[in-house]
Parts: C-alpha cells; structure tokens; sequence
C-alpha cells in the first residue's frame, strides 16, 4: 500500500478560518448595497435639482406676474396723462366694469377684447398684462378704479388701485396767486401774472412784486395742513405743520419770501435738499369755469335761476327759495322733477323742501339772456328792491365787489347757503355763494360738501349803518360784527374765498373755524380793520375722497392712492376667473 501524498498548502490558505469565509460575503453585498445608496442620492440629487429648478423658475413667473400687473396700471396712467377722456374707455364685458357704461377702444390690446393681452415694453420673459377699469365712483367721488392682472408664463396676478388726480382737495389751502383779486383791487391786467413768471409781476424797490397788492402769511398763522400755491409764498413767523409745495423754483436758496417783520417761517416738513423751505411742485391749472357741475346737476340734480337760497336740515332736506326759476331741469325731458320743488313752491316765501340729491349737484346760474329760454325774464331797470330773498338787509351798506358785478344783483346766479348737511353733494353758482351763517355736518364721518363759486365765495358779513339825528345834526356810522361761524366744507373759488366788508371798522374776535379745504385763484382778505381769527383744520377723507362731481385741476396727472393684490382675475389663457 502506498503511502498518500500529502501536498503542503501555503501559509494564508492554512490559516483562514471559516467566519473569516463568511465576512468576505458580506463585505462584497455592502459593497454593491453602499453602491445602489449612492445611485440613489445621486438620482435624487438630479430630480431634486430639476425640481428645484422649476421651483425656482416657478417663482420668478410668480414675482414676475406681480410686476407685469403693476405696468398694466402705469400704462393704463400714461394713457389718461395723454388724453384725460380715456376715462371713458374700457371694455363693458369685463366682471369689474358692470355699470361702467364704457366705450370701446379695440386698439388697445390691455382691454382684452379677444382675450389679447398687451406685452410689458422691454420685458425678456414674455411678461404681459390685462386691466379693467370701473368708473361708478369716478363722478361722483373723483377715483378711477383699475383691476390689473399680469402674466408671465403660467402665472397670473391680479391688483385692484384706486387713481386719483392731485386734486385741489388734498390740501387745507391752496392759491393759484398769492395776490389779492386785480377785479378788486381794479390792478391791471399785468398782475394777472405769477411773481416767478417771464415777465413777473410789477415790483417797486421796497417790496418786491407788491404792486399788485401781495397777501402774505401771519406771523401768528398756524397751519395745520398742506398747503400749495403756484405762486411765491409771502410769509413771516408763521407755522406750517404740513407740507407745503410752491410752483416757484429758484436756482438756490428757499421757495419762500418773507417781506416786513415776523421772523423766519417754520416748515415743520422739511425740503429734503433745501432744509426749512418748502418743496417744489409744477403748476396746478385752475379751471376756467365751473360750467360742469351744471351739466352734473342736469342729471343727477337740480339747477336754480338767479339768486337762490338754500338752508340745509339735520334730516337730510333742504329748502329752497328761487323765485326766478321757472325749470329746474332746463332742456330735459322732465324739465320739472317733483324732487327739484315745484316753481310756485320755490317763488314763495316759505320756499320749497326737498330731498338733498344725494351723491349729486345743485347749480345757481344767472338768468340766461336769450328769450327762448324756458328760464328767460327780461331784466327790469334796476333791483332798487332787492334780490328778491331779502338782501340787502335794512340799512346795509353795500358790500365792495367784483368789478362790473353788482352786489345782490337781482339776475345774478347767487346761491345763499347755511344749515347742517345730512347727506353727499356739491353746490355750485355761477356768480357767488355766500355763506350765511354755520354750515356743518350732522355726521363729520359720512355727510361732504363742495361748495364751488365761479365767482367770490363770501363768509357774509353785513356792513350795518346807524344814524342818530336828523337833517343838519345827523351823524352815521357803519359797524360789522362778525359772530363766531363753522363751515364744513370743501371750497373752491375760481377768484376768492374770502369775508365782506373786512374794511369797515368793527369786530375782530370772532373765529372762522374751515373744517375742510380751501381753495382760490386769489388770495382773499379774511381779517383787516373788521374779520375773523383763522382755524383751519383739514378733513383727513379729502385724501381719499372728493364731494360729488368737484372739480379737479387741468393739468395734474393720476396717481394710486391705495392698491391691494386680490385673487387673480384671469387665467393664463385670458379667460376671466
């Protein structure tokens, strides 16, 4: 028998061990396990970048749309600093233009007429936008309202911006001219000129541009609102809390003049680059008439003919005395609608009591001079006996006036106004409101009034004569006293608001309280050797809100007084929501 071969192993090979076997196994499955890991956080990785990726695209589509919204309303801007009537354009289909009463403008791709969309200039991304405007407050509140959606890829955003035009409202004081009116002052024609302008006004050497018979601010003038005029401001020692913006702009130094005593002016709101001054602002035209509140009041209110009175009361009527009017909706198809007051009713003593036209207008015009006219009345000789409302008062001396327009004339579209207002409208004369005692607001959070003169705006204030005596030995004497008086209100007048008789000795302490907003052409005369003590507060609504149809001024543009992002109103493909 043979012995076995026995062949040697070598060393590793002899030493290995059986868990040894096993260990090498598992080694080999985390390996391929740790490789699978790691192909999955790389996949992962990729879809968590691409993901990423269109996340990242999807907002900025998202910021995008906002930002293509925001265009649409300066576009729609630019369009109505051009052509002011684009007002009256839109696109009556649209859910937010119900009852806008809209014309129709097809070249304008933003209005949406076959779901167009009109491209944001310059834009790299194909941003876009849409708006619809709705115009139900614009006449009788002053504010356009746009709804503006934009778009960009899949995204769409939507804006809702209320417009308004810097309006004469929004400051406690504005002047066009700080000189007193040339028809009072019989000035000439020169002084129809700014103090800034080419040629300026006439000057002499002592205080420039007096000549025309500046106005200037009290030292003990407080302020407590904005002010603008378009003319140089005249002021020493007084107090202006709000901002104050002036049309002059020098090359250097302060937009404000103080000629005579009084000190250095405060501006509490500071000019950011000329410190205690005020800021600069372009002209703000005055309109020439205020013709429009009669075609205002022809629909949504009444007109009166020739001097009129109007007392306003607490529940929400007033009563009107007119006894030249004959119609007070002249050229209608109802030419006397019951709410105006019948013409029997308005010729009486009593008058007639209506319902104050809420959210509308009521004008005083002159007596029309043509014959065919259903208002016409042949003028008499004179008005030796009034105007037929019981002006002028017994032993009044007649008030000084606008040159060439008779105090109390009896043709004259004079409205005559006082009471408390429970209600929303503006009312307007042809020739002069005066205002006759306290004019105010039942509710100060809901009731606005305008008061618009395309003449004067007078606070009445009756120069009264006393004679003693008779014949040789008769003395006279003229005295006003002027009762304290509250008048809520904004106030226009394309010449002056101002008080009669302030030249005629008599008392100085009363107060004129303006809760509202004072606007004038001219700078009028509140206190001189007879008046009142000034407090002028403003209504802070006027920022927001105008009384019914006032008017604007011709050459300010439309800015966005609020803005809200809402729902979005359409969809990507151009169909509303």
């Amino acid at each position: 028998m043979m012995p076995r071969q026995i062949t040697a192993l070598p060393l590793w090979r002899a030493m290995r061990t059986p868990v040894e076997d096993r260990e090498r196994g598992v080694a080999l499955i985390m390996v391929i396990g740790i490789g699978a890991v790691v192909t999955a956080l790389i996949a992962t990785a990729v879809i968590f970048t691409v993901g990423g990726m269109r996340h990242a695209r999807d907002d900025v589509d998202w910021n995008g749309a906002l930002a293509a919204a925001y265009a649409g309303v300066e576009e729609y801007q630019s369009r109505l600093a051009e052509n002011p009537d684009y007002v009256r354009f839109g696109n009556d289909d649209a859910p937010f233009s119900a009852g806008s009463s809209l014309l129709e403008d097809t070249s304008n791709p933003a209005l949406g007429f076959g779901s167009s969309w009109a491209t944001v200039p310059g834009s790299v991304d194909g941003a876009s936008f849409r708006y619809e405007v709705d115009t139900s407050a614009y006449y009788s509140e002053g504010v356009l309202r746009v709804r503006s959606t934009g778009r960009v890829g899949e995204e769409t955003r939507s804006i809702v911006a209320d417009l308004r035009q810097a309006g004469f409202v929004h400051y406690l004081y504005f002047t066009d001219r700080e000189i007193q009116d040339p028809a009072l002052s019989s000035y000439g024609s020169e002084c129809y000129r700014y103090a800034w302008s080419n040629p300026p006004r006439p000057s002499n050497s002592s205080r420039p541009n007096d000549r025309c018979g500046i106005i200037t601010f009290a030292s003990s003038d407080v302020i407590n609102g904005q002010v603008h005029s378009n003319d140089i401001i005249y002021a020493c020692g007084t107090t202006f809390k709000g901002a104050v913006t002036t049309s002059w702009n020098p090359s250097s130094g302060v937009r404000y003049r103080c000629v005579g005593a009084g000190g250095t002016p405060t501006f509490e709101v500071r000019d950011a680059q000329r410190g205690n001054s005020p800021s600069y602002l372009p002209v703000l035209g005055m309109p020439e008439t205020n013709g429009q509140i009669r075609a205002a009041a022809l629909e949504s209110g009444c007109v009166y003919t020739g001097p009129t009175s109007i007392r306003l009361l607490s529940n929400g009527d007033m009563t009107v005395r007119s006894p030249l009017t004959r119609a007070t909706r002249p050229g209608q198809s109802i030419p006397n609608p019951v709410s105006c007051g019948a013409p029997s009713q308005l010729a009486s003593s009593v008058g007639a009591t209506v319902r104050v036209p809420d959210s509308g207008a009521v004008y005083v015009q002159n007596v029309p001079g043509t014959a065919g006219d259903p208002n016409y009345r042949a003028r008499p000789s004179g008005c030796a006996s009034g105007n037929g409302l019981g002006y002028p008062v017994s032993n009044e001396r007649s008030p000084s006036t606008v040159a060439s327009v008779a105090p109390y004339d009896c043709h004259s579209g004079d409205l005559f106004v006082q009471g408390a207002l429970n209600g929303q409208v503006t009312l307007a004369a042809e020739n002069f409101i005066y205002i006759t005692g306290n004019t105010t607001y039942v509710d100060p959070d809901d009731d606005m009034l305008g008061l618009i003169g395309n003449n004067m705006v007078y606070v009445r204030n009756p120069a009264i004569e006393t004679c003693t005596g008779s014949g040789w030995w008769e003395t006279c004497s003229t005295r006003v006293d002027s009762p304290n008086i509250t008048i809520d209100a904004a106030i226009l007048s394309l010449r002056s608001f101002a008080v009669q008789n302030t030249g005629v000795t008599g008392d100085r302490d009363g107060t004129l309280t303006v809760r509202g907003s004072i606007a004038q052409a001219f700078r009028g005369v509140v206190a001189y050797q007879s008046g009142y003590n000034k407090d002028y507060v403003y209504d802070p609504r006027l920022r927001f809100r105008s009384p019914p149809h006032f008017l604007s001024p011709v050459t300010s543009a439309y800015g966005v007084s609020t803005w809200i992002e809402t729902e979005p109103a359409i969809d990507a493909e151009g169909s509303w929501r």
